[in-house]
């Protein structure tokens, strides 16, 4: 945690923002023992569920835009900051350059590529290839974001649908080059079946979601 902090305080953010919800390690004892950046914590004693937190911390954010990042993963400063430029520059939700699963991968992870790919085919916007709200890091506008709907995205393709309706300007952004996992993300990988799963379940809910605003649009 604290070599996430230190990358993200060399962007001079306004703020940083850490969500924690059902953590089983010194997490919160790293974070409030951290003080050489003005933090603002939100501990949750259980877990909330795999992208609730996203909502939370939407809903708190003072800044114009926000870099959404995952805690068990450290990327480089210099990796984090063409996102955020994006933003600055123009683009409402800067994603981050996606790569298609080979088709030597398991069955379930290239289900999941292909329904990142539908939906953004379903969405007229099929140069996005397989990049998705669903990949962190990503960075958006705080006015995107309540375009969107704060209680849209703890659901991340749900969220891209909601974007790319109201004509929001989604754009592939950078692909990140390196980066290390903590040993707490890589004894989640029993897990992942699980995350696949529910992340169909959430392409399944934008893609209803869409079919029902077509329907409106033709009554």
């Amino acid at each position: 945690m604290k070599k996430i902090l230190k990358q993200v305080e060399k962007l001079c953010p306004k703020e940083i923002i850490v969500v924690i919800n059902g953590s089983q390690d010194s997490s919160i004892d790293v974070v409030l023992s951290y003080s050489t950046y003005s933090l603002k914590v939100f501990f949750y004693p259980f877990a909330l569920g795999e992208d609730v937190w996203r909502s939370i911390g939407a809903r708190e954010a003072a800044g114009d835009v926000w870099l959404f990042l995952d805690a068990n993963t450290v990327i480089r400063a210099e990796e984090l900051q063409p996102f955020a430029k994006a933003c600055y520059k123009g683009v409402d939700i800067a994603l981050q350059r996606s790569q298609n699963k080979t088709t030597t991968e398991v069955q379930t992870t290239g289900t999941v590529m292909l329904a990142r790919n539908f939906l953004n085919h379903l969405l007229a916007q099929g140069d996005l290839g397989t990049s998705s709200m669903c990949d962190v890091p990503f960075a958006i506008t705080s006015q995107a974001a309540a375009q969107i709907g704060f209680q849209h995205l703890l659901i991340p393709p749900l969220a891209q649908a909601v974007a790319i309706e109201k004509g929001l300007r989604l754009e592939r952004s950078h692909r990140i080059k390196e980066t290390v996992s903590s040993e707490k993300e890589r004894l989640l990988d029993g897990k992942k079946a699980w995350r696949e799963l529910t992340s169909l379940g959430d392409h399944l809910e934008a893609i209803h979601y869409i079919h029902e605003r077509n329907n409106e649009e033709l009554i």
